[in-house]
């Protein structure tokens, strides 16, 4: 065997034994949430109080005529007192290891653009935004927390994100059989869908042709079906070797 063989057999086997020192271990989802900023003490100045506000805070709803933007990142029915945090996008993937569904979302021409999340009420939702940049679809997953809680009926917590009195409600059978109620308006061009199990709450929303509800619920219906045999949650030896070589990358980046 020439010396170069043995360097490259050597550098090999370092990355190995690096990259499964180095195996990332995610316990939930507020594992992948970024560090929260240190909250400033008040400012006072003169008579007038000034109080910092905080990141953490939910962002101002901007409503879409009857479906507001933000709510279904919120847990629905406590969403106005319900702190969203953003996912950064690049641990989208670590959610599949923790049963979401979410991350496996895989639609021609659109891509995951804000990941938010929000818990209450023991009950977890996670949302993700994908646009093709012209239309988006939103995908708000909720589960439970704990297994000794029960998710609270789905049709409760819709007063928030849904006007109801401003809207058309039709129930639909999805191809996989589940039972959809989808919500639209004359008023509006975005149309929201609410699917429920006894172990998951899916609310879609959309900007495409209410006629392409049936077939965007039954996607996301299917990916949820389909979750636990394509999850990722053992990584593969390329997954390993990635991730020893990256480190060994770092030793000899300048500082």
């Amino acid at each position: 065997m020439s010396s170069a063989s043995v360097v490259v057999c050597v550098i090999v086997a370092a990355a190995w034994v690096i990259g499964g020192r180095s195996e990332p271990v995610t316990g939930s989802v507020q594992d992948l949430l970024p560090p929260e900023p240190r909250q400033s003490p008040p400012v006072s100045s003169g008579d007038a109080e000034t109080v910092s506000g905080s990141a953490l805070q939910p962002p101002e709803a901007q409503e879409h005529d009857y479906v507001s933007s933000e709510a279904a990142a919120v847990q629905p029915g406590d969403w106005e007192n319900t702190a969203v945090k953003e996912i950064p996008r690049e641990r989208l993937n670590d959610l599949k290891s923790l049963g979401w569904a979410v991350p496996f979302l895989d639609r021609s021409g659109f891509s995951y653009d804000v990941v938010r999340t929000s818990s209450a009420g023991s009950e977890r939702t996670i949302q993700v935004h994908l646009t093709d940049g012209t239309d988006f679809i939103s995908v708000a997953e909720t589960r439970a927390e704990s297994e000794e809680t029960n998710l609270s009926p789905l049709r409760e917590k819709l007063d928030g994100p849904v006007d109801l009195s401003k809207v058309r409600a039709d129930s639909l059978e999805l191809s996989t059989g589940h039972e959809s109620t989808v919500y639209t308006s004359e008023e509006s061009a975005v149309w929201t869908a609410a699917v429920e199990t006894p172990h998951v709450q899916y609310l879609v929303s959309a900007s495409l042709h209410p006629a392409s509800a049936e077939d965007v619920a039954s996607w996301v219906m299917v990916t949820d079906r389909s979750r636990v045999h394509i999850s990722d949650s053992v990584p593969g030896p390329a997954d390993r070797l990635e991730r020893g070589f990256d480190e060994m990358l770092t030793w000899f980046s300048p500082e």
